[in-house]
C-alpha cells in the first residue's frame, strides 16, 4: 500500500488524485475482468483466458490538479443498466475548489510501496463543508513496468512502436526488460484511436458496491491555458490529459478541525494488465487499475 500526504497548514492536498485509475484500459478490449494472474500457469493459458493483473515494479503518472466539488463537474457523462457510458463532453468545474494545484505537474512512481508527499505547486485549504465529489487532472501517459512468469519462462516488459503507437510487449531476456510509456487516447483501445469513430471511448463511468464504494467516470481531455475540454471522438489522439471524478458514497466532510486528508491506495496484483501477445510476442502488457481508500484526521 502507498500513501501520498500533502498539508495545506496540515490539510492533505491528495484526495481524489487515484480515483481515475480504475478508468484506465490496456490495449485491447476494456473488460469487467479483474482477474489475478495465476502464478505460473501454462504456457497455453491466454489461450483461453482473459487478460488479468499483475503487481507492476514501475507505475507512473504526472499529476496537476486535484481537488473537491459541490457538484459533479461531469454531471453529463454516465452509464445506463447495461454498462453503456454516455458523454456529453462537458467538464463544469463551477462549484470545484482546487486542494493541489501544480501546472508544470509532478511525476509520482506509485510501485514500491513508498510513502510521497506532493512538493511544489499551491497546497490550498478548502471551506469547511460537505463534499460529495473529489476531482483530479493528470497526464493522458503513464510510465510502466512488469514481468510475468508463463510456462515457466519469464516474460518481461518492453517498449515497441505498434501502429504509431508505443506499447508494452515480451522479451524472455532479462536485459532487455524496460520500462514503457503508454499514452491514453482511447479508453477501448488505449493507445490507438478506434477506426469507427461512432466506436471510440472517450469517456467512461462505473459504479463500484463493494470495497471502496461510489461512481467513477472521466474523460480524456485537453487544455488551453487553465481551461479542460473534453476530446471528441471526431479529435481522438489529440487529448493530453484525463479529468477524472470520484463521487464516494458518503460525501468528504471538512470541518474546522480537519487536520487532514490522507489518500492509500494499493496496485498489488492490480496495476498492470497482462494478456496473450500478437506474433511474434507471448504476452502483451498494459494499463490496470489500482484500489483508493481515504480517511479524514
Amino acid at each position: 500500500m502507498i500513501v501520498i500526504t500533502k498539508n495545506f497548514s496540515r490539510i492533505s492536498a491528495i484526495l481524489g488524485f487515484c480515483f481515475f485509475a480504475s478508468l484506465l484500459s490496456s490495449p485491447n478490449k476494456v473488460s469487467a475482468n479483474t482477474t489475478v494472474c495465476p502464478t505460473n500457469p501454462s504456457s497455453s493459458y491466454f489461450n483461453t483466458n482473459g487478460s488479468c493483473f499483475i503487481t507492476p515494479d514501475v507505475y507512473k503518472v504526472t499529476i496537476y490538479e486535484m481537488g473537491l466539488c459541490l457538484s459533479d463537474p461531469l454531471e453529463g457523462t454516465y452509464h445506463n443498466s447495461s454498462g453503456q457510458t454516455f458523454t456529453d463532453y462537458v467538464i463544469d468545474e463551477s462549484t470545484c475548489s482546487p486542494t493541489y494545484k501544480n501546472s508544470n505537474g509532478i511525476l509520482v512512481n506509485l510501485a514500491g510501496g513508498a510513502s510521497h508527499t506532493l512538493t511544489g505547486g499551491s497546497n490550498i485549504r478548502p471551506s469547511a463543508g460537505s463534499y460529495p465529489h473529489a476531482y483530479v487532472k493528470v497526464k493522458n501517459v503513464f510510465g510502466l513496468k512488469g514481468s510475468y512468469t508463463l510456462g515457466g519462462t519469464t516474460y518481461y516488459s518492453k517498449s515497441v512502436i505498434q501502429n504509431g503507437a508505443v506499447n508494452g510487449v515480451s522479451d524472455s531476456e532479462e536485459s532487455n526488460y524496460t520500462e514503457w510509456n503508454e499514452t491514453l487516447v482511447d479508453f477501448d483501445k488505449g493507445s490507438e484511436c478506434e477506426p469507427l469513430e461512432e466506436n471510440r471511448w472517450m469517456a467512461v463511468s462505473q459504479t463500484f458496491t463493494t470495497g471502496v464504494t461510489g461512481n467513477l467516470k472521466g474523460v480524456l481531455a485537453n487544455i488551453n491555458g487553465e481551461t479542460y475540454s473534453a476530446t471528441t471522438q471526431a479529435n481522438c489522439g489529440t487529448s493530453t490529459r484525463i479529468f477524472g471524478v470520484f463521487s464516494p458514497t458518503n460525501p468528504v466532510l471538512i470541518t474546522e478541525v480537519t487536520e487532514g486528508l490522507e489518500l492509500s491506495f494499493t496496485i498489488t496484483n492490480r496495476g498492470v494488465s497482462v494478456f496473450g501477445g500478437n506474433n511474434p510476442y507471448v504476452v502483451e502488457f498494459g494499463t490496470g487499475p489500482f484500489t483508493p481508500t481515504f480517511a479524514a484526521f
